[in-house]
């Protein structure tokens, strides 16, 4: 199988400036590349332009030395492409190899089903509650500041690039920490079972607002679509928290979220049944 690898290099200030002028050069070229296929498939004599012709023009990453790599898991199999990125203030180094061993999982015989919410990150339907830690909120009064800070500062000026890398920062390391809680509790759900359903559901359309529908033959009129009574639906759950689901018909109560991954796995279970047969 093939698989990616990526590490989190630790340049020096010289190799980072060495890296930022590769990278200026690569996109200073790149745009003239894709100029040049414009330029000949305009032109009337519809002029070839390869890629291998092209990628000669690129520039080899050269005269920046040994840079350290922060390698937190070896590198199996056969590497064949190595790039280098930044995002946003870090450089990485990505891996890409070829003819990685496989490495199957224990069976364990466990299903399970998995409702997405939006008080907190997932419930199963073992009662497993995975919590929401709100890494934004933590970092919300930061990142104020340094939005208030960077609406003062002059249009490009040094300290308004110096503002708008702390903003990027901060937004950074908030979407670091929700990947990372993310993979990690997809890799345990993956370890522990041999079957995990999941609702196709979009989380996020149930916290923004509902979008009107316009009249089309009455330009800057709308239509009624409930868009208010979906927004305030959407407004109440987020606000409630509804968290008891009570059967009228026998009144048996539970959990809402945990009852709602029960359902779940019993759609997936009878779907899995029915492409089976």
């Amino acid at each position: 199988m093939r698989r990616t690898f990526k590490f989190q290099l630790r340049p020096t200030v010289r190799q980072a400036a060495a890296f930022t002028a590769m990278l200026n050069s690569h996109r200073a070229l790149y745009n003239a590349a894709l100029q040049e296929r414009r330029d000949a498939y305009r032109h009337p004599s519809r002029t070839t332009v390869r890629y291998g012709g092209q990628s000669a023009q690129l520039k080899e990453i050269r005269g920046v030395g040994h840079v350290k790599v922060n390698q937190h898991r070896p590198v199996l199999g056969t590497v064949k492409t190595i790039s280098v990125k930044r995002e946003g203030c870090r450089w990485y180094v990505v891996l890409s190899c070829d003819d990685v061993p496989a490495a199957p999982l224990p069976v364990t015989g466990a299903v399970v089903g998995v409702d997405l919410e939006v008080a907190s990150l997932a419930t199963t339907s073992d009662g497993r509650h995975i919590g929401n830690p709100r890494y934004l909120a933590a970092v919300a009064d930061r990142l104020a500041r340094a939005q208030r800070r960077l609406a003062r500062k002059k249009r490009g000026s040094a300290r308004r690039r110096k503002a708008v890398a702390r903003v990027a920062a901060l937004h950074g390391t908030v979407r670091r920490q929700r990947l990372d809680l993310a993979h990690k509790t997809a890799l345990g759900l993956v370890r522990e079972h041999d079957l995990i359903a999941v609702e196709a559901l979009r989380v996020g359309n149930m916290t923004r607002r509902a979008a009107p529908r316009p009249d089309p033959d009455r330009p800057g009129a709308f239509l009624p679509n409930g868009q208010a009574a979906e927004t305030g639906l959407n407004t109440s759950i987020l606000g409630a928290r509804w968290g008891v689901f009570l059967c009228v018909a026998c009144e048996y109560t539970a959990h809402a979220d945990v009852n709602a991954a029960v359902n779940i796995l019993r759609a997936g279970l009878a779907r899995q049944a029915t492409q089976a047969a």
